[in-house]
């Protein structure tokens, strides 16, 4: 490979890069929808000892993340820093998909903690490397976009493959688990294979002496565009965590319609993947932070409108469902391929690649916002009893919406001031050398 200055990825080139998404996709769905659950009730674990479980991994994600990136940023190999961590991640994520979602009959606490651990681990060692890549392979500006909504797309495909499977083989939950870790595992091979095969990723010599990890944190935390890129986008998933986890209740409460619970979840996340191209064109006709912006504007409309649904308007909450899951697309498209532009410029100014503690840092980020705002919204609604009075109770209803549309909603106005307030994110293509 030589330089590229113009877009370098076709149709094929940019399927077999996102596919590797799908098969994480599908476990990350099936550990929040159906392996607590599974474990509490199916294996007889109890509900709280499976959720102190499992928030204890996520938080260790949180510390083992940026360790990873930092990691594989400094690895040396003739492969490149990032092939070696996949090759080992793609491993022991197999043995653990496998342990931790198709258990043997007789488990206690022990397993679960190893599964789970397991689990965590290589997930990270996997998909930190993997989606560093996304961030270093191409020099065109609106390339970076259309990688990222690879990603997005083929997270969507896994995440609704996931969960209608159980549904339309009309399989068992521990049937559904045994078979999805099957899938899960060929499609991760599958997809680094493709990746290896067909996705041109330069192979960066590193000769620069090795941050520790102390410094390479200070390197970069000092960045001023990357402070406000993770700390508008904290503030947003912040925000979306409120609307994605509320959203059961809020089809089963206020507009009563249980049954169709799977269809909202349906509709939200398929909505993301149809309108990314509406804000890809918004971000090639004039800026990604342009794009990102109007999609918090639009989702801040819509969700103002929610607390005028009521009762039986599954139309209504339909509409708005839709408006909100578009938005979500550019949530995660745009933040991404902003960081891509950064990463990029950095290393055409000659700093040490830190692709990987970039990303993780944000992956961090993103999963500590889903922990903070539903350790409030939860045990606030618990406490007042909302899933016994529901709407009945006005103040159990106005409750509710202040979680589920009024703090979003200010959170979405806060992300936007940072953002407009913030530096300019864009940067110019200019070529750069790749070697393999």
């Amino acid at each position: 490979m030589g330089e590229k200055t113009s877009s370098t990825f076709n149709v094929w080139q940019l399927t077999c890069f996102g596919l590797l998404t799908t098969p994480l996709a599908m476990g990350g769905l099936a550990m929040a929808m159906y392996l607590p659950t599974y474990y509490a009730v199916d294996m007889g674990i109890g509900l709280g000892l499976v959720g102190g479980i499992f928030v204890f991994g996520r938080l260790l994600d949180i510390v083992t993340d940026p360790l990873i990136g930092h990691w594989s940023d400094g690895t040396k190999s003739r492969f490149g820093p990032r092939k070696p961590w996949m090759i080992v991640g793609i491993l022991g994520f197999s043995i653990s998909v496998y342990m931790f979602l198709a258990p043997p009959d007789s488990i206690g606490p022990l397993y679960l903690i190893i599964a789970s651990g397991f689990y965590f681990l290589f997930y990270t060692i996997l998909d930190v490397p993997y989606s560093s890549i996304g961030l270093e392979i191409s020099p065109h500006v609106h390339e970076r976009s259309l990688l990222a909504s690879s990603k997005a797309l083929f997270q969507v495909v896994g995440a609704i493959f996931a969960a209608a499977l159980p549904f339309i083989l009309g399989y068992s939950t521990g049937d559904a688990l045994n078979l999805l870790a099957f899938v899960i595992i060929g499609l991760c091979f599958l997809g680094l294979a493709l990746i290896f095969a067909f996705v041109p990723i330069p192979v960066r010599h590193i000769t620069s002496p090795r941050l520790t990890t102390i410094n390479a944190f200070k390197s970069v935390l000092a960045d001023r565009r990357y402070r406000y890129l993770v700390g508008t986008f904290f503030i947003v998933q912040a925000a979306n965590s409120l609307v994605a986890g509320l959203l059961v209740l809020y089809v089963t409460y206020i507009v009563e319609a249980p049954e169709l619970v799977g269809l909202f979840l349906g509709v939200l996340m398929l909505s993301s993947a149809v309108f990314l191209p509406l804000w890809i064109y918004i971000s090639k006709r004039y800026s990604k932070k342009t794009s990102w912006m109007t999609a918090i504007i639009l989702c801040t409309l819509a969700l103002a409108l929610v607390p005028l649904i009521g009762r039986g308007d599954i139309v209504g909450a339909l509409i708005i469902s839709i408006i909100v899951g578009s938005t979500f697309g550019s949530d995660a498209i745009m933040p991404t391929s902003m960081l891509a532009d950064l990463v990029y410029e950095k290393e055409q100014e000659g700093s040490r690649p830190l692709a990987g503690l970039y990303l993780a840092v944000k992956n961090s980020v993103s999963k500590l916002s889903f922990v903070v705002p539903m350790g409030l919204a939860f045990p606030v609604l618990g406490y007042i009893g909302f899933e016994k009075s529901g709407a009945d109770d006005p103040n159990a209803k106005a409750t509710f919406f202040l979680f589920y549309t009024g703090l979003p909603m200010l959170l979405r106005l806060l992300a936007l001031y940072v953002l407009k307030i913030g530096p300019d994110f864009r940067v110019e293509a200019k070529p750069i050398e790749a070697v393999g």
